[in-house]
């Protein structure tokens, strides 16, 4: 306790005397614990809102789901043999309800200024479902006198059409009776293909239209959504697949996990830029740790002729970059907390307002476990190297004699360099491990920005070659992806620039 007792002491002296190195080494920290904050915040933003709309539509816990290729020919033998199939499914112990079978019919929503898009239009009853009935976000649901549809929401956004507006399927006019959302799909444009919803009356009209039958799907609410894995696993013989057709079954766990894809893939790359950055930020750590051992040479001397050890001297430092540690790590979570909500609220695939997950101790744990890892590795190295000078020698430090000119200076001398570039490459070759550092993140730097403006080129051919040659079933689906990939940029910009950072750190530590 003593010993700890006079490491705080010595590390609160450390911090006031020299601020600006602390002030240093707290940014090159907060620049790992910032982009960890900010991943980690924005994970499972999108749970929240997902679990809502599934209380809200009695969501499924087990869903049945049979597709057969559209273009394959033959008689409805096969959709049937299902629909028997899903009865005995349906009958199952530990079913509390049923929703359907509905059959689902493929065709090509015509879009305004050319072009078409995949549809699949669910054929439903006009009253409530006891299991997912969609959750109505404009105007309202099928009604028997009634010929309108409703879109699924993400399309609705996308075609910018509300109630009362109408969409044309393969040249069939059809109103638009409102939008609603629904867990058994994800939002259009990055769920494919578009979904509408019909009554029986309307989906006869869209087969003699040329729409045809791909597939059933049923919905199924048990005793215990716990139990859904189970009842999924007790019942796989029911699934099939060959050539032509394929039958699966589909708890709400994995439902849940596979919805909102660009919030996981945005969170994954700031994951992947966060190692990034904190493997370089242990070494830029360990150089201002080692400029501040080398400027407090004499400090230690001193520490050590009256008693102080060598575990103490360590200690102390230890103490004072952890303490920057733990307040790196409060900045990192307090930036993810702001910047992951303005973030995620760009997703399409987000079931409404996005919310940040709540901060557990486990998240707290693992920011800060990398923000201590990093100084540890840090610290420990230089701390040892420079007890290792006896206390004479620490005593009588001072500015060390030039030694003789290395290989490496007598070549740059012998070539006509000028005396600033001969100082500059003897310096760089006595300090290998900051011109690695230096070296390694201006690479990476400059490798990110060439990865961000390739995004940027591709994505403008891309934009370029559907304008000119849209594809049958494309022309709005491209919008999605197109913006995932400018968030990803912008994520690898962003971290290009904290590189950039980093490399300016280093640069000023050198040169101080």
């Amino acid at each position: 306790m003593r010993s700890l007792r006079l490491a705080v002491r010595l590390a609160r002296r450390n911090v006031r005397r020299r601020p600006a190195q602390a002030a240093l080494l707290l940014l090159t920290l907060t620049l790992a614990t910032g982009t960890l904050g900010v991943g980690m915040a924005l994970y499972g933003s999108a749970d929240r809102p997902w679990d809502r709309v599934w209380a809200t539509t009695d969501g499924f816990h087990v869903s049945a789901n049979y597709y057969r290729l559209r273009d394959a020919v033959g008689d409805d033998t096969d959709l049937g043999a299902v629909r028997a199939e899903f009865g005995e499914l349906a009958a199952s112990p530990g079913v509390r309800a049923v929703g359907g079978p509905w059959t689902h019919l493929h065709g090509l929503l015509d879009v305004v200024g050319g072009g078409t898009e995949e549809l699949t239009a669910e054929i439903r009853d006009p009253g409530r479902s006891p299991v997912d009935q969609p959750l109505v976000t404009a105007g309202s649901w099928l009604a028997a006198d009634d010929d309108g549809v409703v879109l699924e929401d993400g399309l609705a956004d996308m075609l910018e059409v509300g109630p009362g507006d109408t969409i044309s399927v393969q040249g069939h006019e059809l109103r638009v009776r409102g939008a609603a959302m629904t867990v058994s799909r994800g939002r259009f444009p990055l769920s494919q293909p578009a979904q509408i919803w019909v009554t029986p009356s309307t989906g006869e009209a869209l087969r003699r239209a040329g729409l045809t039958e791909e597939g059933l799907e049923m919905q199924l609410r048990l005793d215990d959504p716990d139990d859904a894995d189970a009842f999924a696993a007790a019942h796989r013989d029911v699934e099939a697949r060959d050539e032509t057709s394929t039958l699966f079954l589909e708890t709400w766990r994995q439902r849940r996990a596979d919805s909102h894809s660009d919030i996981d893939i945005l969170a994954g790359t700031l994951f992947a830029a966060g190692l990034l950055v904190g493997l370089l930020t242990v070494a830029t750590a360990a150089v201002i740790v080692a400029g501040r051992m080398a400027a407090q040479t004499r400090q230690i001397g001193t520490l050590k002729a009256v008693g102080v050890t060598p575990r103490q001297v360590v200690l102390a430092l230890l103490v004072e970059n952890l303490a920057l540690a733990g307040l790196a790590t409060a900045v990192g979570l307090g930036a993810g907390r702001v910047i992951a909500p303005r973030l995620a609220s760009t997703s399409q695939a987000v079931f409404g307002q996005p919310e940040t997950p709540a901060l557990t101790w486990g998240r707290v744990a693992i920011v800060a476990g990398v923000a201590a890892a990093v100084v540890v590795l840090a610290t420990v190295r230089p701390a040892v190297r420079g007890l290792r000078h006896s206390t004479l020698r620490s005593l009588a430090s001072g500015a060390r004699p030039p030694r003789r000119p290395g290989r490496v200076t007598r070549w740059a001398a012998a070539l006509g360099l000028p005396l600033a570039g001969v100082l500059g490459l003897r310096s760089a070759w006595r300090r290998p491990s900051r011109l690695v550092t230096n070296a390694a993140g201006l690479t990476l730097a400059v490798a990110m920005i060439v990865v961000g403006a390739g995004l940027r080129a591709s994505m403008a051919r891309v934009a370029a070659s559907r304008s000119t040659s849209a594809q049958p079933g494309e022309a709005l689906n491209a919008g999605g992806v197109g913006d995932l990939y400018h968030q990803v940029r912008a994520i690898v910009l962003g971290t290009a620039g904290l590189l950039l950072v980093l490399a300016a750190v280093n640069a000023l530590i050198v040169a101080s």
